[in-house]
């Protein structure tokens, strides 16, 4: 069972007002059509006259009190992030319109060009191909990694919000975070929070990642869009990917299908096999696994997934 307390549909009207507010009051919508996978935004396919494709709406969050401070900001660094793939020929969205004016609807959105295709994951992919696929993904990987910054964490417009100079500063800054959300809402014992934050209160451990490179974060299947293309699947577009730090790109490797034989073929670099660095993995699994712990229960109300979170976070904790 799970509640979706961030996830809210926009009524007809206000709609209407941000196709009204993009192609003027003339256009008519065609078809419009709720898509279902989200949890966080509220995601649409709008067609009209004006586009026979159409558009992807994605409205932000409600309750937004129980955001992280890097959620509260995602969708305004999305132009930022979906150029600069775009810089480097990774296919990727088009963004059309962003807004957080406030003054169409009371809630930020942003648009996107409609791109004919599916999720990796959905069961129209054949098997067969997810090798080929799987390969493309790593060569993708290894490009979006070559993005370069000047400092660590959250890249934002305008100012450098949430951005440090040395990397273990960000971590530690990002898991105090965790852990006064963790304790504001009870989802771990204090005495395990008192554990997890001594993992990263020595920046130093980390100070061997002196370049910040463009991490994805939530790459996974249903983040790749896939389509036949002369009877031949294609990786189309890496969506999603606004949730990217500026730090170790290792950080993209916390799950067993980053992991996958293929995927790692076309990322065509090998991974640090050193102490130091099977230490920062496993950090950074830590990290996430407490973050998504947090998410689990109180974004979503998902006790069963947030059960899984904290397990695994804890195995890991005990670990380290």
């Amino acid at each position: 069972m799970m509640t979706l307390k961030l996830f809210k549909e926009l009524s007809q009207a206000e709609i209407e007002a941000i196709i009204a507010n993009l192609y003027g009051r003339s256009a008519r919508i065609t078809e419009c059509k709720l898509l279902k996978g989200g949890l966080f935004n509220t995601t649409y396919h709008i067609k009209t006259e004006r586009d026979c494709n159409g558009v992807v709406l994605r409205v932000a969050p409600v309750n937004q009190q129980l955001l992280f401070d890097f959620e509260k900001s995602m969708m305004s660094a999305e132009p930022i992030f979906f150029k600069m793939l775009a810089d480097k020929k990774i296919p990727t969205s088009e963004v059309v319109h962003y807004d957080n004016s406030f003054s169409v609807i009371e809630r930020e959105y942003i648009l996107f060009r409609y791109i004919p295709s599916l999720p990796m994951n959905d069961p129209a992919v054949p098997q067969g191909e997810k090798p080929v696929l799987n390969q493309r993904v790593g060569e993708i990987l290894a490009l979006m990694h070559d993005i370069k910054g000047d400092q660590f964490g959250w890249k934002r417009p305008g100012e450098a919000i949430g951005l440090y100079d040395h990397w273990g500063v960000f971590l530690h800054r990002f898991a105090r975070e965790i852990t006064e959300q963790a304790a504001n809402y009870g989802v771990f014992k204090d005495a395990e929070l008192i554990r997890f934050t001594r993992v990263f209160e020595d920046p130093s451990a980390f100070d061997q990642i002196n370049q910040a490179c463009m991490v994805h974060t939530d790459l996974w299947e249903g983040n790749i869009l896939v389509n036949e293309e002369q009877g031949e699947w294609q990786v189309v577009a890496i969506i999603d990917v606004d949730r990217a730090v500026f730090g170790d790109p290792d950080m993209e490797f916390n799950s067993a299908w980053a992991l996958n034989k293929d995927l790692l073929r076309g990322y065509g670099r090998r991974l640090d096999d050193s102490p130091e660095a099977i230490f920062r993995r496993k950090a950074y699994d830590l990290l996430w696994d407490f973050m998504y712990a947090y998410v689990w229960l109180i974004q979503y109300e998902n006790i069963e997934r947030y059960e899984i979170a904290k397990q695994r976070g804890l195995s890991v904790l005990n670990l380290l």
